[in-house]
This record gives structure tokens, C-alpha cells and sequence, in this order.
């Protein structure tokens, strides 16, 4: 390290919520890294994972993904072109556009997954200080997200 700059300050001496934000910007990086392997973005992953519960509007999948329209729609496009989401017009109401995805979505999603395992530093979520853990990010996370 160059005489320039002090040494960094040691974790133990950091905010919670630097902490936090450190851990979870080094585990999005990772985790981004490997899905663009399998060839989607972080956005695309996020689509995806949403459609597991089954078709949804683009509006409706929008708000789940908590961006606006036009930002779904770019996301949609990308998806589809690589054969992993269709868009159909609803039958029952032809200004709506459904969103469903494909069988190589779910396999694509399946291997994400498998990747996304790797990043469950915590075990597998049946030991006390797992549940304790995540019961607290939950808790931030409810209480900081507000209506988001």
C-alpha cells in the first residue's frame, strides 16, 4: 500500500450498516459475475425468478421488480430475444402484454440457482446463528423498504 494513504481502519471499528453495504455490493459482484455467465444480468435474473410463480402483465411484473415500464420493457426485450421469456396479448384484454417464461428460462434459472447456493455463506439455514442472521436482514430490510 502506497505511504499516501492511512491504512484502512479495521472492520471491527465499522458501522453496521457499513458492514452491510460493503458485504452485500462484494456478494452482488460475485453473484452478477457468475450469472453473466449463463448470459443474463441481475435485472434478467430478477425477472426471472418473479415468473417462477407463473405468467404475469408487464405492468404487474414491473411493480414486483420494483422498476418503471419502460426499464421492464428493455429487460423483456433482452430475455426474449435469447428465447427465455414470450410476451403475449392477454386474451381476456388485448392492450394487456403477458409474460411468461420459457423452458430454457427455467433451465437457465435452475443453474442460477445452483450458482446462487454457492453465495449462502450462512449454512443451510438451520442453525441459530443462520436464523438469527437472516431474521435480522429481514427485519432491515422490512423496516428500510418500506412500500418499495
Amino acid at each position: 500500500m502506497s505511504d499516501r494513504y492511512p491504512p484502512r481502519p479495521a472492520l471491527e471499528s465499522w458501522h453496521t450498516g457499513r458492514l452491510l453495504t460493503a458485504a452485500a455490493r462484494l456478494l452482488e459482484h460475485a453473484f452478477d459475475s457468475g450469472i453473466a455467465e449463463l448470459g443474463i444480468t441481475h435485472a434478467g435474473f430478477n425477472v426471472l425468478e418473479v415468473l417462477s410463480r407463473g405468467p404475469l402483465s408487464q405492468r404487474e411484473l414491473a411493480g414486483w421488480c420494483q422498476v418503471q415500464d419502460q426499464t421492464m420493457s428493455r429487460t423483456l426485450d433482452g430475455l426474449e430475444r435469447d428465447g427465455l421469456v414470450v410476451r403475449r396479448r392477454d386474451p381476456g384484454d388485448r392492450r394487456r402484454i403477458m409474460v411468461e417464461r420459457t423452458a430454457a428460462g427455467e433451465k437457465i434459472m435452475e443453474r442460477a440457482r445452483e450458482l446462487g447456493s454457492r453465495f449462502d455463506f450462512l449454512g443451510d439455514g438451520t442453525d441459530e446463528e443462520n436464523q438469527a442472521c437472516r431474521a435480522q436482514l429481514i427485519k432491515i430490510i422490512g423496516r428500510l423498504g418500506g412500500s418499495r
